[in-house]
């Protein structure tokens, strides 16, 4: 298990990776706490196959930040999910693709095996090859 806190002004995802690249973790699962700055989450049009990008721009705090790391192509892949609320408290989340960490703190259990990714015809998604 890893607990470390993510570097301020970074991207969460590239931050999640490096620490994993740095600890040698090649598969696990995560939580987050702390707050962004920017961030772009979203769903997955399951009629279309593709993602649906919303881009947020202004501070919020992660509420919820869960996630699992794997192998595709030959290096470490960030799958994350994200909720996040608004200084009104309101609360929204989906697919994570990226967001500026102004305080991030991180906690990784490592799995002993090594799981990878390939392309699903069915869901048009990298997805475990189990």
């Amino acid at each position: 298990m890893i607990i470390t806190r993510l570097s301020y002004g970074k991207d969460l995802i590239s931050e999640t990776e490096r620490v994993c690249e740095e600890k040698r973790i090649k598969t696990g699962w995560f939580i987050v706490i702390g707050a962004l700055k920017n961030l772009t989450y979203g769903f997955y049009d399951q009629n279309l196959r593709e993602y649906k990008r919303i881009s947020y721009k202004r501070h919020c705090e992660i509420t919820s930040c869960t996630g699992n790391v794997s192998i595709l192509d030959n290096k470490i892949f960030v799958h994350a999910h994200i909720n996040f609320a608004d200084k009104d408290g309101n609360v929204k989340g989906g697919h994570f693709f990226s967001g500026e960490i102004f305080a991030a703190e991180i906690l990784i259990f490592d799995y002993k095996d090594t799981l990878t990714r390939e392309f699903d015809k069915e869901t048009n998604l990298k997805l475990w090859k189990i």
